[in-house]
């Protein structure tokens, strides 16, 4: 059953960069580790047991599913992936609703202190990708793959909401409602000039939004070259702020 987000990925060309950029923003980041397929990254965990992957590229990965994705799109906000204690009954319901993925792969992450971590999980493609979650399952303790640190000056204590932008709402609704077993509820934002359709998963919320006709800051975004993710707004017990894109480079 998916349990809710495991965490979100945020494309940044320089990982050291970016960890003084959100040092800086007040969240407490750690580095992450590397994977085998060129990438590497810094963490921000929090509370409700959800985190933040900062990625960059520490060599040539030009076959890696983000490598465009950053290179191309411009990155930040990129991709997600939902926590699951039945990766292969999850990944069938993902398969049957005509989801183009990969096949369910080991994985690996080696830690800056030597600890290998393992896992299995799946990506998205095409269309699906950014818009569809891929689904992760531990086979090392989750606890050891998430940041130990989770207090932050900014007060952020976890993830709420991600918005996506999507040209059509019934592509995610159809396959949404099908992987988590329940019906969506409709939201409208003029002020976005979009409606869509949101889910509850957990402690945190899939929104899902598409423009009301040919104008209005939706109907830009997604006929832009952006990453499918719009934003992502955080719980805090301090101070409401917003972060604009280009503070989170």
């Amino acid at each position: 059953m998916i349990k809710g987000i495991d965490h979100i990925v945020i494309a940044v060309h320089d990982l050291d960069k970016a960890i003084q950029t959100y040092t800086d923003l007040g969240f407490t980041i750690a580095a992450g580790g590397k994977h085998p397929t060129g990438s590497y990254n810094a963490l921000i965990g929090f509370q409700d047991g959800a985190y933040v992957e900062v990625l960059a590229f520490y060599e040539e990965s030009p076959n890696h599913p983000w490598w465009d994705l950053l290179h191309q799109r411009g990155g930040g906000l990129i991709d997600y992936c939902m926590q699951t204690d039945d990766m292969r009954s999850d990944y069938q319901k993902l398969k049957d609703a005509g989801v183009e993925m990969s096949d369910i792969v080991d994985l690996s992450r080696v830690r800056p202190d030597g600890y290998k971590l393992e896992w299995i999980n799946n990506k998205a493609y095409g269309k699906y990708q950014g818009v569809i979650p891929f689904v992760i399952e531990d086979k090392t303790p989750r606890d050891e793959r998430v940041p130990k640190e989770k207090d932050h000056a900014n007060g952020v204590t976890g993830i709420d909401t991600m918005t996506f932008g999507v040209p059509d709402i019934e592509l995610p609704k159809r396959i949404m409602s099908a992987a988590l077993g329940m019906d969506g509820t409709p939201v409208s934002y003029p002020e976005l000039n979009a409606s869509g359709i949101q889910f509850k998963v957990g402690t945190h919320t899939l929104e899902y939004l598409a423009p009301d006709g040919d104008s209005g800051l939706m109907y830009e975004y997604v006929t832009g070259n952006n990453p499918i993710p719009y934003s992502v707004t955080f719980k805090t017990n301090g101070e409401k702020q917003e972060f604009a894109p280009a503070q989170t480079e």
